[in-house]
């Protein structure tokens, strides 16, 4: 099982790599979900358009217009955003990413700790809605900072298992031991193979789960401020990066809270809360939920 997904993702519908991804999938697949993950591409595809001026060689437009393909947004709203985010006239203000701890209760399992994420335009706005958000359930909002000591914060580059041959005409399987040089040269503290076990070649692809970016596919792990760098050494040798970001991820597998029925269906509660505020674009935790469904 691969750790580096067993977050919370929002903005993937749901995205995981667990069992909770599983339960959480059947809520996902509903026209409501859709529309906020729509929502939440088209402004995250805007944001980064406006800081290269809608440059489609610049590499977070790419991973934004990656990760709104990954949740099927329409070729027509996707070149509206990068055009709104590009215009010089436009009205709207500049989004920024910002972060918000928290503890959130989950009946007697305990308590999970959260790290919330968030792309707004009114930073005000944004805060006072995740804390009325955490609140309304029992939850608390902490200081920036103070679930650290659960997470860390790494870069992640998914990179697909076939390279663009020298000639581009083609693509060949990658070789293994060729893409850890290059990745670790280029400033790569890990690099995770496990998605490639028992593949059987086939394109794996689920029209209403997100969850597929991480089969048939490698996962770089770096610094954050190493992302962009590795991204550019790797393509410049013919590999193929479907999509990189920063994530917060759980430090030691012994800190997850492990989730009964009712944890699980409070948690769960709190997960659909977040999912209606179109700001909050990641939710990462360290619940672990029980496998006997």
């Amino acid at each position: 099982m691969n750790h580096y997904l067993h977050q919370y993702i929002i903005m993937r519908t749901m995205a995981g790599h667990n069992k909770w991804s599983k339960i959480r999938h059947k809520k996902a697949a509903n026209d409501k979900a859709r529309a906020a993950a729509h929502t939440r591409a088209t402004r995250s595809i805007e944001s980064a358009s406006r800081s290269c001026q809608g440059d489609l060689e610049d590499l977070h437009l790419q991973s934004a217009l990656s990760a709104a393909r990954a949740v099927q947004l329409p070729k027509e709203r996707l070149e509206r955003a990068i055009e709104r985010g590009a215009n010089p006239n436009s009205k709207s203000e500049e989004a920024k990413l910002m972060r918000y701890d928290g503890m959130i209760p989950a009946g007697e399992s305990g308590k999970v700790a959260v790290i919330i994420e968030a792309l707004t335009e009114n930073r005000n706005r944004t805060a006072a809605n995740v804390r009325h958000l955490v609140t309304k359930i029992g939850g608390e909002l902490l200081p920036t900072g103070a679930n650290d000591w659960l997470f860390e914060h790494v870069g992640l580059i998914w990179v697909s298992n076939n390279i663009i041959s020298a000639d581009t005409t083609t693509t060949t399987s990658v070789d293994i031991d060729a893409l850890l040089e290059c990745a670790l040269e280029a400033g790569a503290t890990d690099v995770d193979f496990d998605s490639l076990e028992g593949d059987d070649g086939s394109n794996h692809t689920d029209d209403e789960d997100t969850t597929n970016l991480a089969h048939n596919q490698i996962i770089v792990k770096c610094e954050p401020s190493s992302v962009l760098n590795i991204v550019r050494s790797l393509k410049s040798e013919g590999y193929i990066t479907s999509q990189f970001e920063n994530q917060w991820l759980i430090k030691d597998e012994d800190n997850r809270a492990t989730l009964d029925e009712e944890g699980m269906a409070k948690f769960d509660k709190f997960m659909d809360t977040m999912e209606e505020d179109l700001d909050v674009i990641n939710v990462f935790h360290n619940a672990l939920v029980s496998e006997q469904e």
